[in-house]
């Protein structure tokens, strides 16, 4: 996946950028009738990256986030949680029926909500503990340079 946005500051070695966030579907035909994922809002995005392509300040530079990455990170977030959902909700209904516990199905419900609360709970403390997790997001080149005052000068 990549994605275009301005660098707004160079610290050291390193580059904040600023941009309009991509959306995962991309930019098809019928995005301004698509109400996915709240289309209709602009999303903004800004980033601390290291900046591995000696960018400057105004530079347009184009971003590249691995395809796994984005896949691993989307497993995470999305399949772990329901699978914890489910395992949990009928590791409770066998209990709530083999002890013949009144409302298995609330029981069952309430396990499976528990858990997924305790899985986002547990993954958000793992990402705080392990800043190696997030995505692996790289400037891959400058599409476009700043034009400053001092350039035009000189090209005159």
């Amino acid at each position: 996946m990549e994605q275009q946005v301005t660098v707004i500051d160079v610290q050291g070695g390193e580059a904040i950028v600023h941009g309009r966030r991509a959306s995962a579907c991309g930019d098809c035909a019928g995005k301004t009738s698509c109400s996915t994922m709240g289309s209709w809002v602009e999303r903004i995005i800004e980033l601390r990256l290291r900046n591995t392509i000696h960018a400057q300040k105004g530079d347009v530079v184009l971003l590249e986030v691995p395809d796994n990455a984005v896949l691993h990170i989307a497993f995470r977030l999305y399949a772990m949680p329901m699978l914890a959902f489910i395992l949990a909700g009928l590791g409770m209904r066998t209990l709530a029926v083999h002890l013949a516990w009144a409302n298995v199905e609330l029981w069952a419900a309430l396990s499976g909500i528990a858990a997924v609360i305790g899985y986002y709970l547990w993954y958000k403390s793992h990402l705080a503990a392990d800043s190696t997790s997030g995505l692996d997001v790289r400037m891959v080149r400058i599409i476009q340079h700043q034009c400053n005052s001092t350039d035009q000068l000189l090209s005159s």
